[in-house]
Protein backbone atom coordinates (compact mmCIF):
# COMPACT_ATOMS: atom_id res chain seq x y z
CA UNK A 1 0.00 0.00 0.00
CA UNK A 2 1.12 3.69 -0.86
CA UNK A 3 1.39 5.98 2.29
CA UNK A 4 0.10 9.06 1.35
CA UNK A 5 -0.30 11.94 3.99
CA UNK A 6 -3.35 13.60 3.81
CA UNK A 7 -3.27 17.03 5.79
CA UNK A 8 -7.69 17.66 7.00
CA UNK A 9 -7.18 20.99 7.89
CA UNK A 10 -7.65 24.17 5.15
CA UNK A 11 -11.18 23.36 3.24
CA UNK A 12 -13.43 25.60 2.85
CA UNK A 13 -16.13 23.02 3.61
CA UNK A 14 -14.83 22.13 6.81
CA UNK A 15 -12.03 18.69 7.63
CA UNK A 16 -15.30 15.65 7.03
CA UNK A 17 -15.04 16.64 2.99
CA UNK A 18 -11.38 15.84 3.59
CA UNK A 19 -11.73 12.61 5.79
CA UNK A 20 -14.73 11.50 3.87
CA UNK A 21 -12.84 12.01 0.11
CA UNK A 22 -9.70 10.07 1.95
CA UNK A 23 -12.21 7.13 3.58
CA UNK A 24 -13.46 6.82 -0.31
CA UNK A 25 -9.89 6.31 -1.58
CA UNK A 26 -9.40 3.67 0.92
CA UNK A 27 -11.76 1.09 -0.49
CA UNK A 28 -11.20 2.48 -3.96
CA UNK A 29 -7.20 2.42 -3.99
CA UNK A 30 -3.94 0.56 -2.70
CA UNK A 31 -3.58 3.69 -0.34
CA UNK A 32 -2.96 3.81 3.30
CA UNK A 33 -3.27 7.22 4.33
CA UNK A 34 -1.99 9.23 7.50
CA UNK A 35 -4.22 11.77 8.25
CA UNK A 36 -3.27 15.17 10.26
CA UNK A 37 -6.07 16.99 12.11
CA UNK A 38 -8.17 16.14 15.34
CA UNK A 39 -8.27 12.75 16.37
CA UNK A 40 -11.57 12.44 17.76
CA UNK A 41 -13.16 13.79 14.47
CA UNK A 42 -11.12 11.83 12.11
CA UNK A 43 -12.04 8.34 13.61
CA UNK A 44 -16.02 9.40 14.12
CA UNK A 45 -16.10 10.30 10.16
CA UNK A 46 -13.85 6.97 9.65
CA UNK A 47 -16.49 5.06 11.49
CA UNK A 48 -19.17 6.51 9.92
CA UNK A 49 -17.61 5.26 6.61
CA UNK A 50 -17.41 1.93 7.58
CA UNK A 51 -13.70 2.07 7.47
CA UNK A 52 -11.21 0.37 10.23
CA UNK A 53 -8.73 1.47 12.74
CA UNK A 54 -6.03 -0.65 11.01
CA UNK A 55 -6.28 1.33 7.59
CA UNK A 56 -5.32 4.44 8.32
CA UNK A 57 -3.03 6.25 10.92
CA UNK A 58 -3.69 10.03 12.78
CA UNK A 59 -1.44 12.35 13.64
CA UNK A 60 -2.90 14.41 15.99
CA UNK A 61 -3.02 18.16 16.06
CA UNK A 62 -5.47 20.76 16.42
CA UNK A 63 -3.39 23.54 15.17
CA UNK A 64 -3.30 24.59 12.01
CA UNK A 65 -2.05 27.87 9.66
CA UNK A 66 -4.96 29.19 7.83
CA UNK A 67 -4.93 31.08 4.99
CA UNK A 68 -5.16 35.08 6.32
CA UNK A 69 -1.70 33.81 7.92
CA UNK A 70 1.67 34.88 6.67
CA UNK A 71 3.36 32.04 5.05
CA UNK A 72 6.50 32.91 6.76
CA UNK A 73 4.29 31.59 9.81
CA UNK A 74 5.82 28.01 9.38
CA UNK A 75 9.68 28.88 10.03
CA UNK A 76 9.43 28.94 13.78
CA UNK A 77 6.65 28.59 16.39
CA UNK A 78 4.16 26.40 14.78
CA UNK A 79 6.31 22.82 14.83
CA UNK A 80 2.46 21.41 15.77
CA UNK A 81 0.61 22.73 12.79
CA UNK A 82 -0.63 20.51 10.47
CA UNK A 83 1.61 21.16 7.64
CA UNK A 84 4.37 21.34 10.01
CA UNK A 85 3.78 18.19 11.21
CA UNK A 86 2.97 16.61 7.44
CA UNK A 87 6.54 17.89 6.03
CA UNK A 88 8.24 16.26 9.12
CA UNK A 89 6.66 12.92 8.58
CA UNK A 90 6.97 12.98 4.92
CA UNK A 91 10.92 13.83 4.98
CA UNK A 92 11.33 11.57 8.00
CA UNK A 93 9.36 8.06 6.60
CA UNK A 94 10.97 6.68 3.68
CA UNK A 95 7.49 4.75 2.73
CA UNK A 96 5.40 7.91 2.37
CA UNK A 97 5.16 9.59 -1.35
CA UNK A 98 3.31 12.23 -0.83
CA UNK A 99 1.69 14.99 0.72
CA UNK A 100 -1.91 16.25 -0.41
CA UNK A 101 -3.67 19.70 1.29
CA UNK A 102 -6.09 22.35 1.21
CA UNK A 103 -3.92 24.28 3.12
CA UNK A 104 -2.34 27.42 2.79
CA UNK A 105 -0.42 27.85 -0.34
CA UNK A 106 2.21 29.99 0.92
CA UNK A 107 2.82 28.13 3.81
CA UNK A 108 3.06 24.87 1.49
CA UNK A 109 5.46 26.46 -0.70
CA UNK A 110 7.65 27.90 2.07
CA UNK A 111 7.34 24.51 4.26
CA UNK A 112 8.62 22.35 1.03
CA UNK A 113 11.65 24.41 1.24
CA UNK A 114 12.65 24.96 4.92
CA UNK A 115 11.41 21.51 5.99
CA UNK A 116 11.58 18.88 3.33
CA UNK A 117 13.86 20.18 0.75
CA UNK A 118 13.72 21.26 -2.93
CA UNK A 119 16.05 19.11 -5.56
CA UNK A 120 19.57 20.81 -6.64
CA UNK A 121 19.72 24.17 -7.99
CA UNK A 122 15.89 24.95 -7.40
CA UNK A 123 15.74 28.04 -5.28
CA UNK A 124 11.96 27.85 -5.67
CA UNK A 125 9.33 24.84 -6.03
CA UNK A 126 6.64 26.23 -8.80
CA UNK A 127 3.28 25.03 -9.02
CA UNK A 128 1.41 23.41 -12.14
CA UNK A 129 -1.92 22.22 -13.03
CA UNK A 130 -3.47 19.52 -15.44
CA UNK A 131 -6.01 21.51 -17.29
CA UNK A 132 -9.05 19.06 -19.30
CA UNK A 133 -9.95 22.63 -21.31
CA UNK A 134 -7.36 21.68 -24.43
CA UNK A 135 -8.73 19.60 -26.11
CA UNK A 136 -8.16 15.90 -26.26
CA UNK A 137 -4.78 16.02 -24.32
CA UNK A 138 -4.61 17.61 -20.73
CA UNK A 139 -2.90 21.25 -21.08
CA UNK A 140 -0.50 21.47 -18.26
CA UNK A 141 -0.10 25.39 -16.96
CA UNK A 142 3.00 25.76 -15.18
CA UNK A 143 3.70 28.46 -13.04
CA UNK A 144 -0.42 29.08 -11.90
CA UNK A 145 1.05 30.67 -8.82
CA UNK A 146 3.66 30.04 -6.64
CA UNK A 147 6.83 32.11 -7.92
CA UNK A 148 5.00 35.60 -8.96
CA UNK A 149 8.44 37.30 -10.04
CA UNK A 150 10.33 35.72 -12.60
CA UNK A 151 13.51 35.55 -14.47
CA UNK A 152 14.29 33.92 -17.83
CA UNK A 153 16.03 30.70 -16.18
CA UNK A 154 12.91 30.56 -13.60
CA UNK A 155 10.53 30.23 -17.08
CA UNK A 156 13.29 28.14 -18.67
CA UNK A 157 13.12 26.09 -15.39
CA UNK A 158 9.30 25.63 -15.50
CA UNK A 159 9.20 24.78 -18.93
CA UNK A 160 11.44 21.33 -18.28
CA UNK A 161 9.80 20.48 -15.49
CA UNK A 162 6.45 21.06 -17.16
CA UNK A 163 7.73 18.68 -20.11
CA UNK A 164 8.34 16.23 -17.68
CA UNK A 165 4.97 15.93 -15.97
CA UNK A 166 3.31 16.06 -19.13
CA UNK A 167 4.97 13.10 -20.44
CA UNK A 168 4.61 11.02 -16.84
CA UNK A 169 0.81 12.56 -15.58
CA UNK A 170 -0.06 13.17 -19.17
CA UNK A 171 1.47 10.43 -21.13
CA UNK A 172 2.57 12.58 -23.83
CA UNK A 173 5.54 11.51 -25.27
CA UNK A 174 6.66 14.94 -26.97
CA UNK A 175 4.77 17.41 -25.74
CA UNK A 176 4.05 20.91 -27.23
CA UNK A 177 6.23 23.23 -25.33
CA UNK A 178 4.56 27.09 -25.88
CA UNK A 179 5.57 30.24 -23.75
CA UNK A 180 2.60 32.36 -23.54
CA UNK A 181 3.13 36.00 -24.91
CA UNK A 182 0.93 38.29 -26.94
CA UNK A 183 0.47 36.92 -29.78
CA UNK A 184 2.30 33.72 -31.63
CA UNK A 185 4.90 35.69 -34.10
CA UNK A 186 8.51 34.98 -32.44
CA UNK A 187 9.25 38.97 -32.35
CA UNK A 188 6.26 39.39 -29.62
CA UNK A 189 6.41 40.03 -26.46
CA UNK A 190 8.20 41.84 -23.31
CA UNK A 191 11.88 41.92 -22.70
CA UNK A 192 11.49 38.59 -20.28
CA UNK A 193 9.47 36.62 -22.80
CA UNK A 194 11.75 37.47 -26.00
CA UNK A 195 14.77 36.53 -23.86
CA UNK A 196 13.24 32.83 -22.44
CA UNK A 197 12.19 32.44 -25.93
CA UNK A 198 15.37 32.50 -27.12
CA UNK A 199 16.68 30.11 -24.55
CA UNK A 200 13.83 27.95 -24.87
CA UNK A 201 14.90 27.09 -28.73
CA UNK A 202 18.26 25.46 -27.24
CA UNK A 203 16.94 22.99 -25.43
CA UNK A 204 15.72 19.45 -26.13
CA UNK A 205 12.16 19.75 -26.09
CA UNK A 206 9.54 20.38 -28.39
CA UNK A 207 9.03 24.06 -28.27
CA UNK A 208 6.73 25.25 -30.66
CA UNK A 209 7.25 28.97 -29.79
CA UNK A 210 4.62 31.82 -28.61
CA UNK A 211 1.26 31.30 -27.60
CA UNK A 212 -1.30 33.38 -26.93
CA UNK A 213 -4.02 34.33 -24.09
CA UNK A 214 -6.76 31.81 -26.46
CA UNK A 215 -4.12 28.83 -26.69
CA UNK A 216 -5.21 28.02 -22.99
CA UNK A 217 -8.53 26.30 -25.22
CA UNK A 218 -7.15 25.83 -28.44
CA UNK A 219 -5.58 22.23 -27.99
CA UNK A 220 -2.28 24.26 -30.11
CA UNK A 221 0.34 23.37 -26.79
CA UNK A 222 0.51 21.21 -24.35
CA UNK A 223 1.99 23.07 -22.10
CA UNK A 224 1.82 26.61 -21.18
CA UNK A 225 4.48 28.15 -19.52
CA UNK A 226 4.16 31.68 -17.80
CA UNK A 227 5.52 33.50 -14.26
CA UNK A 228 2.94 32.96 -11.18
CA UNK A 229 1.25 35.96 -11.51
CA UNK A 230 0.04 35.85 -15.06
CA UNK A 231 -0.44 32.11 -14.78
CA UNK A 232 -3.02 32.39 -11.44
CA UNK A 233 -5.17 35.14 -13.78
CA UNK A 234 -5.28 32.76 -16.56
CA UNK A 235 -6.14 29.35 -14.56
CA UNK A 236 -8.62 31.78 -12.81
CA UNK A 237 -10.54 33.35 -15.62
CA UNK A 238 -10.06 30.03 -17.56
CA UNK A 239 -12.38 28.33 -14.99
CA UNK A 240 -14.72 31.57 -14.47
CA UNK A 241 -15.28 31.53 -17.97
CA UNK A 242 -16.44 27.88 -18.37
CA UNK A 243 -18.66 28.75 -14.70
CA UNK A 244 -20.19 31.64 -16.25
CA UNK A 245 -20.76 29.23 -19.39
CA UNK A 246 -22.80 27.00 -17.40
CA UNK A 247 -24.95 29.80 -15.77
CA UNK A 248 -25.91 31.16 -19.11
CA UNK A 249 -26.76 27.41 -19.92
CA UNK A 250 -29.23 26.89 -16.48
CA UNK A 251 -30.82 30.41 -17.33
CA UNK A 252 -32.00 29.28 -20.84
CA UNK A 253 -35.65 28.22 -21.21
CA UNK A 254 -35.31 25.29 -23.73
CA UNK A 255 -38.02 22.52 -24.35
CA UNK A 256 -35.51 19.45 -24.04
CA UNK A 257 -34.37 19.06 -20.30
CA UNK A 258 -31.86 16.49 -21.59
CA UNK A 259 -29.94 18.53 -24.27
CA UNK A 260 -29.68 20.60 -21.70
CA UNK A 261 -28.44 18.51 -18.96
CA UNK A 262 -25.85 16.91 -22.07
CA UNK A 263 -24.85 20.43 -22.89
CA UNK A 264 -23.96 21.10 -19.13
CA UNK A 265 -22.28 17.89 -18.67
CA UNK A 266 -19.77 18.98 -21.59
CA UNK A 267 -19.01 21.96 -19.80
CA UNK A 268 -18.63 20.71 -16.54
CA UNK A 269 -16.04 18.00 -18.06
CA UNK A 270 -13.48 20.64 -19.58
CA UNK A 271 -14.05 23.59 -16.80
CA UNK A 272 -14.82 21.72 -13.45
CA UNK A 273 -11.29 21.71 -12.65
CA UNK A 274 -12.15 21.11 -8.71
CA UNK A 275 -13.34 17.83 -9.26
CA UNK A 276 -10.01 16.97 -11.28
CA UNK A 277 -7.74 17.11 -9.02
CA UNK A 278 -5.21 19.67 -7.39
CA UNK A 279 -2.29 21.64 -8.53
CA UNK A 280 1.54 19.83 -8.33
CA UNK A 281 4.28 21.58 -6.76
CA UNK A 282 7.55 21.20 -9.28
CA UNK A 283 10.68 20.52 -7.68
CA UNK A 284 9.96 19.03 -4.13
CA UNK A 285 12.19 16.05 -3.31
CA UNK A 286 8.87 14.60 -2.85
CA UNK A 287 5.30 15.04 -4.06
CA UNK A 288 3.51 17.57 -2.77
CA UNK A 289 -0.17 18.46 -4.26
CA UNK A 290 -2.10 21.18 -3.02
CA UNK A 291 -6.00 20.93 -3.51
CA UNK A 292 -8.32 23.94 -4.19
CA UNK A 293 -9.73 24.98 -1.07
CA UNK A 294 -13.05 24.77 -2.38
CA UNK A 295 -12.32 21.10 -2.31
CA UNK A 296 -15.23 18.28 -2.33
CA UNK A 297 -14.99 14.66 -1.60
CA UNK A 298 -14.51 13.83 -5.46
CA UNK A 299 -11.12 16.11 -5.11
CA UNK A 300 -9.62 14.38 -2.41
CA UNK A 301 -10.31 11.04 -4.60
CA UNK A 302 -8.70 12.65 -8.00
CA UNK A 303 -5.89 14.40 -6.30
CA UNK A 304 -4.86 10.58 -4.86
CA UNK A 305 -5.51 9.09 -8.03
CA UNK A 306 -3.17 11.85 -9.25
CA UNK A 307 -0.10 11.40 -7.17
CA UNK A 308 -1.09 7.52 -7.82
CA UNK A 309 -0.13 8.03 -11.44
CA UNK A 310 2.53 10.59 -10.73
CA UNK A 311 4.05 7.74 -8.79
CA UNK A 312 3.69 4.60 -11.29
CA UNK A 313 5.36 7.20 -14.00
CA UNK A 314 8.06 7.39 -11.55
CA UNK A 315 7.64 11.24 -11.59
CA UNK A 316 9.83 11.84 -8.61
CA UNK A 317 12.76 9.88 -10.12
CA UNK A 318 12.51 11.68 -13.62
CA UNK A 319 12.58 15.07 -11.81
CA UNK A 320 15.48 14.07 -9.79
CA UNK A 321 17.06 13.06 -12.95
CA UNK A 322 16.54 15.92 -14.69
CA UNK A 323 18.05 18.03 -11.66
CA UNK A 324 21.35 15.74 -11.70
CA UNK A 325 23.32 17.44 -13.36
Amino acid sequence: MKKIIVDTFGADKGERVIIRGAARAITESDIFPILIGEEALIREVMTECGISDDRYEIIATTDYITNDEPATCIFGGRDESSIALAYKRLKGDDDCIALLSAGNTGALLVGSICRLGLLPSIKFPSLCSALPCAGKELLTLVDCGAVIDCTANDLVRFAKMGNVFSKCYCGIESPRVGIMSVGREDAKGNALTLETFAKLKELDINFIGNLEGSDMVSGYADVVVTDGFSGNILLKNTEAVGQKALEIVESIGCDSPELIERIKAAILERFDFNSRGAATFLGTKKLVVKMHGCATEDTVIMSIEQILRLEKADFSAEMSRLFAN
